[in-house]
C-alpha cells in the first residue's frame, strides 16, 4: 500500500513536469506569434547575468545554486502556504523573515558558507517561532488557509513570479517584456503549487523545481 502510494506520487511528479514543460511550449509560441505583430518585444532586452557569471566561474556552485538551494529557498517560501501542516506554516515564516534579513544585510562570504549560515538560521528561527506562537493559532491559520485554497494558490503562483523580476533588473519594475519573462514562473509556480496539494507533502514541489531548473541548467550550462 504504502509502495504503490509512493509510485503514484513519483507519476504524478513527472506528470507534473511534462504538463509544465508542454505549457511552456504554448507560452513561447504564443510569444512568437506576438512578437510578428509587435516587433518591439525583444525579450533579449533583460538577461540573467549573474547566473552566467556563476556559470563561468563555477559550474559546479551555479548547480547547487539552481538545483539544490533555490528549490528548497523558494518552496519554502511559497509552497508552504498550499494544504499545509502546522510545521509547514513556522517554515513559511522562518524563509521569509531569512529573505527580509537577507534585503538589508548581505554577507560577503563564499556561496556554500552564506548557505550554510541560511540553513542553521532558518533552523535556529524555526525554534523561536515554535515557542512564540501557540499550536491555536497556527490551527486557525491552517484551517483558513485549507479554505481558501484556490486563491492561496494563484496569489502564491502570482507572487512567485514577480519576485524573479530581481533576477533580470536589480529594483522592482513592471513593462511588458519584463511581464512576459515572468510568466513562465507564474505558470511553474501554479504548477508546483498543484503538486504540492496533491502529494501532500513540501518534497515534491521541491523536487519539481530541481528537475525544472536542473533541465534549464543543462541547456543554459551547454551554451558555447
Amino acid at each position: 500500500m504504502v509502495r504503490d502510494n509512493l509510485l503514484h506520487k513519483i507519476k504524478n511528479l513527472f506528470v507534473h513536469y511534462f504538463r509544465l514543460f508542454g505549457l511552456y511550449i504554448l507560452f513561447f509560441i504564443c510569444v512568437a506569434i506576438l512578437q510578428s505583430i509587435f516587433p518591439y518585444l525583444d525579450l533579449q532586452k533583460y538577461s540573467q547575468d549573474s547566473i552566467f557569471e556563476i556559470l563561468k566561474e563555477n559550474k559546479l556552485k551555479a548547480f547547487l545554486a539552481m538545483v539544490v538551494f533555490a528549490p528548497i529557498i523558494e518552496e519554502l517560501m511559497f509552497r508552504t502556504l498550499l494544504k499545509p501542516k502546522t510545521k509547514e506554516l513556522l517554515l513559511f515564516l522562518s524563509s521569509w523573515t531569512l529573505f527580509i534579513i537577507g534585503l538589508f544585510i548581505t554577507l560577503e562570504l563564499a556561496l556554500h558558507y552564506r548557505y550554510l549560515i541560511f540553513i542553521v538560521s532558518l533552523f535556529g528561527i524555526f525554534l523561536i517561532y515554535k515557542q512564540l506562537i501557540s499550536k491555536k493559532h497556527l490551527k486557525k491559520a491552517k484551517s483558513f488557509l485549507e479554505n481558501h485554497q484556490s486563491i492561496t494558490l494563484q496569489i502564491t503562483s502570482i507572487t512567485f513570479g514577480f519576485l524573479h523580476i530581481f533576477n533580470y533588473v536589480d529594483s522592482f519594475r513592471v513593462d511588458s517584456i519584463l511581464f512576459l519573462l515572468i510568466v513562465p514562473r507564474i505558470i511553474a509556480g501554479h504548477m508546483f503549487g498543484k503538486l504540492k496539494i496533491e502529494n501532500n507533502h513540501i518534497i515534491w514541489p521541491i523536487l519539481l523545481h530541481a528537475i525544472n531548473n536542473g533541465v534549464v541548467f543543462l541547456i543554459i550550462s551547454s551554451r558555447p
